[in-house]
């Protein structure tokens, strides 16, 4: 409910905001490196299979914004899938599930409203800090040799970082790049079969964008 409340007062701020303010929107090119780790408790057993995957990604997302005159900006960007890639393990326990097992998941509907607060410059380069709240859904896409499945889950992550924008001599067009760190909430789920998952996700981007002004 705290997380709800959240958002639906950062969604009141920036339509506020932007009666007083300039709006931008635009597209960003993302490299992602995505770094996920996992433990998986097996029904019966209770014996804990560990693992970790890391998978970098180039990935677009779209943003609108208000900007007031002093660069303090609030917005929300989009990004329809962000792939997390696959890993796949073979194993044998006495609960007969003996196999192959892939883990494969993929983030969906990636909704973030953020916040670029001003924090000075260095040289001609302007500065903001980015803070961020972040909502996705995690799509399970696992193949399991025992049959089961986990379910998908919403999380919610917490991002913050460094940039700078600035204008560039095309009309009203203007740029930013940031390179910034997210932690997502553990995913925490039992399979319909019983065995049971926890997993923590974390991201590092780098970013570069390309608004327009009106």
């Amino acid at each position: 409910m705290k997380k709800l409340i959240s958002t639906i007062t950062l969604l009141f701020l920036v339509t506020t905001f932007s009666a007083k303010a300039e709006i931008g929107v635009g597209i960003t090119g993302a490299f992602h490196s995505i770094e996920g780790d996992g433990t998986e408790t097996t029904r019966t057993s209770n014996e804990k299979n560990t693992g970790s995957h890391d998978e970098a990604v180039f990935i677009p997302e779209i943003f609108v914004e208000a900007i007031d005159d002093s660069g303090l900006t609030f917005g929300l960007s989009y990004i329809p899938v962000r792939e997390m890639g696959s890993k796949s393990r073979s194993d044998s326990n006495s609960d007969g599930d003996t196999g192959t097992y892939t883990a494969k998941a993929e983030l969906s509907n990636v909704i973030q409203f953020y916040t670029d607060i001003p924090t000075g410059s260095i040289g001609a380069f302007p500065i903001h800090t980015k803070l961020g709240l972040q909502r996705v859904t995690i799509d399970t896409l696992e193949s399991l040799n025992s049959g089961s499945a986990y379910p998908n889950r919403d999380l919610f992550g917490f991002t913050i970082g460094l940039g700078t924008k600035g204008d560039l001599p095309y009309g009203n067009m203007y740029y930013k790049g940031e390179f910034t760190y997210t932690n997502f909430e553990t995913y925490d789920a039992a399979s319909d079969a019983g065995n049971k998952l926890e997993a923590d996700l974390e991201d590092y981007s780098a970013k570069f964008s390309i608004g327009y002004k009106f």
